[in-house]
């Protein structure tokens, strides 16, 4: 895995919750969104070295395979009318989107993303919110 701020908490996080036993959702986005990290790290930034770029694409779809994948396709309506009225981008309107259908909790290291999701749904946690308490 890439080191990015709050992975270590977020990674920690999402193990605690599995163990607990919660089913974790995301956007199809998702996949995409991570293949772009990896090509930042290893084009724009180049803290990654070519030979562990499969790696890093492997693990993420490992990851990714053991999420449930809500399809953008389902969220359109509610996405761009969230993007709209709190001037968000869709892809951060998806997440939104996503956690309002699946009556969820949206995990997020984003701050922006964070402040406008408690306008919006009643579930939103951060990296910094308390990893043991329960979304």
């Amino acid at each position: 895995m890439l080191s990015e701020p709050d992975s270590k908490e977020a990674q920690s996080t999402v193990a605690s919750y599995l163990k607990k036993g919660f089913a974790l959702y995301t956007v199809d986005l998702a996949l995409i969104e991570g293949l772009n990290v990896i090509w930042k790290h290893a084009a724009l930034l180049k803290d990654i070295r070519l030979e562990e770029i499969n790696s890093a694409v492997e693990d993420l779809t490992i990851v990714y395979d053991g999420l449930n994948i809500v399809p953008a396709r389902e969220l359109t309506t509610e996405s761009v009318q969230i993007a709209l009225k709190h001037n968000l981008s869709i892809y951060d309107a998806l997440y939104i989107a996503a956690s309002e259908k699946i009556n969820g909790t949206l995990y997020t290291a984003d701050q922006k993303l964070c402040n406008i999701a408690k306008k919006v749904t009643k579930g939103v946690r951060t990296p910094s919110t308390e990893a043991d308490s329960e979304p």
